[in-house]
């Protein structure tokens, strides 16, 4: 491999020079890689012309994930290294960044501590396979976990795993209901196998837990349409649910998710279910390189996958091909009516097909179109029993079950693979599933999400797993009675009190209405606060609201009920040390030396109320650069402080308080003038309030 640049810094990228660039490590970049491995020396062309770009080392045989997660196999044994697979081209590991068909290059993002690459092609295949999009589902990117990659599959393994042996020594009969029922999301091929290997797991290791029976164990699969499998026949979809239901498994059909919080699924219809693990196998979305690329360089695609002709060439763009879960593949049969299946037997088809027609091209021979059109489908559902359709025949039970496995085993890449899943399927046969929970450790830094108005976003009670901050929109936060008692803007954050103190959310949270929000996970969040003593400081202004909430609220039980409603202009002090935003810092370092307040408030020159101010917000405010002594208070970020109008009751302002955390509140008349400010102390000084 020669390096076109050999004056390399770094902070510049190496160039590499390519005949051959593959991005995707997928069924269809893979493939087309091995193919090409076999067929570039034939035609005098070094093997390392051709370079496969993948963002892992590894091709993982998706096919055998939910066995995985199941404890049948070992999750080594589901991945193969794609060096070894295309032994002899190169393979980068890395991120595709961007890519200009214009001057031929691809961006790779290399990693952390190296400056990436800059691949320069003569062809380039696309084969980056689809994203994962939950954002549609509130909840469902926080709390879902999917069957994605290997990695997912071990998570889920090791959570079902803890599941059980949470609920083993868990006597409260409402928790161990929710920590024994599981929900699936997805009826498709994924979907189902998923849940027939969660079902077959949890059965088969309950006899080891002596606090749990197998009918307290729930296993839940939610699907869109009318039936399972809806791809196969009529008869083998409707087989595999009568098989399921009999082993246990319910099934929600027609029925869609509309929200997700740590404990509950809230579906479309109206049902709720109390759970505390869900997996999601729906939400597919277009590649986001893909996307992008459609949008700059005008390809034709249907919801951002790429069309290509039947030689899997993208039309209009010169050595530019598409294969896999990226691209629209007319299907032969339909004669482009209709575009292939985005699946393995399909994509691993594409790519060797393709890498004949790219070796043609440089031949100067015509291409060759795709001609496949399926062998049929296979879906295990567990417990020794599969349906399958196979070149045109179909079959159920153990016979497909049997049919289930040695295909996959043919299809699976490399003897050594072979050989290792087969000794793990035979093993499972007579010796029972592992249960020993090795738990990968990995952490979410953070996360989007997307509220329409109405959404939950968590319950009361549940525990906390993210800092949120919302960058458009609105969330309430309801108490029981589901009074709002707390709004969260545009800008602001929320949701650290519960973590740092580790007993749960206090209220409902809602969106008011549509929401773009951030989540950061605890286990990133937590280490900074324990470091930073400066961190704990910001945190500790927002979660004093815990612990004032409750000394307020034993103050107002034991208040008289005569005091409580007594009129709050009783009590305010009406001589309010104010500023306004076109004052300068100057003036307000005067006022303060006059005046020592925690919090002045903001007025405009005829005494309307806009806001307020703290000290130590304007002595941040001090530390900028681009403020002096004549900068005036316009740009200053404004302290929250709850406002009562003179019409309020003592118990009305004394509520206010509790409800946002402070120790005073500002009292303002109907037209919004300020006419007075009361604090804890005023509303408490008078012994005699107490009972």
């Amino acid at each position: 491999m020669s390096r076109s640049n050999a004056s390399h810094t770094d902070y510049q990228p190496y160039r590499i020079p390519l005949e051959i660039a593959i991005v995707g490590g997928g069924f269809g970049g893979v493939f087309c890689g091995r193919e090409l491995c076999r067929q570039l020396k034939k035609i005098g062309k070094a093997r390392e012309t051709a370079a496969v770009v993948s963002d892992q080392n590894y091709m993982v045989f998706q096919p055998l994930l939910a066995e995985v997660a199941g404890a049948s196999l070992s999750p080594r044994h589901v991945v193969n290294p794609i060096r070894t697979l295309c032994r002899g081209i190169n393979v980068f590991k890395g991120k595709v960044e961007t890519i200009d068909l214009s001057k031929r290059e691809v961006h790779v993002n290399t990693g952390s501590f190296s400056s990436g690459v800059i691949l320069e092609y003569n062809h380039l295949v696309l084969a980056l396979g689809a994203e994962i999009d939950l954002s549609r589902v509130p909840g469902m990117a926080e709390h879902a976990l999917l069957m994605r990659n290997v990695g997912d599959a071990m998570i889920l393994r090791a959570t079902i795993i803890s599941r059980i042996e949470e609920a083993n020594v868990e006597s409260r009969e409402a928790v161990r209901r929710r920590l024994l029922t599981f929900v699936v999301v997805g009826g498709g091929f994924s979907g189902v196998e998923t849940a027939g290997e969660i079902l077959d797991l949890l059965h088969s290791v309950s006899k080891f837990y002596k606090n749990i029976s197998k009918e307290e164990i729930r296993v839940i699969l939610v699907h869109s349409r009318d039936r399972i499998l809806h791809t196969m026949s009529l008869s083998l979809g409707h087989y595999a649910a009568r098989k399921l239901r009999k082993r246990g498994l319910e099934i929600a059909l027609n029925e869609r998710v509309r929200a997700m919080t740590a404990t509950k699924v809230y579906l479309k219809a109206g049902g709720v279910i109390e759970t505390a693990t869900t997996v999601s196998t729906v939400g597919n979305a277009p590649n986001r390189v893909i996307r992008n690329l459609c949008e700059k360089e005008g390809l034709e695609h249907e919801h951002y996958w790429i069309k290509t002709d039947e030689f899997m060439r993208v039309p209009r763009q010169e050595n530019v091909w598409a294969v896999g879960d990226c691209a629209a593949v007319p299907m032969a049969s339909t004669y482009g009516s209709t575009n292939c299946p985005q699946t393995a037997q399909f994509a691993m088809r594409q790519g060797s097909k393709l890498a004949d027609n790219i070796i043609r091209h440089i031949k100067g021979e015509e291409p060759r179109p795709f001609t496949f059109t399926g062998l049929g489908e296979l879906a295990s559902i567990g417990h020794h029993t599969a349906v399958a359709n196979l070149l045109g025949m179909q079959f159920s039970g153990p016979l497909a079950w049997f049919l289930w496995r040695s295909v996959y085993l043919l299809k699976l890449p490399g003897l050594d693979r072979k050989l290792r899943v087969m000794i793990d399927w035979t093993l499972d046969l007579f010796f029972p599933r592992d249960i020993n929970l090795l738990s990968p450790r990995y952490t979410r830094v953070f996360r989007c999400m997307h509220l329409e108005e109405g959404d939950h976003l968590f319950n009361r009670g549940e525990p906390a797993f993210s800092l949120y901050v919302v960058k458009e929109g609105r969330i309430e936060l309801r108490d029981v009675d589901g009074k709002v008692v707390r709004t969260i803007e545009a800008g602001d954050f929320f949701g650290e009190r519960a973590l740092v103190y580790g007993d749960g959310y206090l209220y409902d949270a809602f969106a008011s209405e549509a929401t773009e929000l951030m989540s950061m996970g605890h286990e990133a969040i937590l280490p900074f606060f324990e470091a930073s003593s400066r961190l704990r400081r910001v945190l500790s202004k927002t979660t004093t609201q815990h612990s004032a909430e409750a000394e307020l609220a034993a103050i107002e039980r034991k208040m008289d009920a005569a005091v409580l409603k007594s009129s709050v202009t009783g009590v305010m002090q009406t001589d309010v040390a104010t500023l306004r935003l076109d004052q300068s810092v100057h003036e307000a370092l005067q006022l303060f030396q006059k005046r020592r307040f925690s919090a002045y408030p903001l007025v405009t020159d005829d005494g309307k109320l806009i806001g307020a101010l703290s000290r130590e917000d304007f002595f941040d405010y001090m530390k900028r650069e681009d403020v002096s002594v004549k900068t005036t208070l316009e740009r200053i970020v404004q302290y929250p402080l709850p406002i009562v109008q003179t019409t309020a009751s003592v118990g009305a302002a004394l509520e206010q308080i509790i409800r946002s955390g402070r120790y005073k509140c500002l009292v303002t008349d109907e037209q919004n003038h300020l006419k007075g400010i009361v604090t804890l102390l005023d509303l408490i000084k008078d012994a005699g309030a107490f009972q």
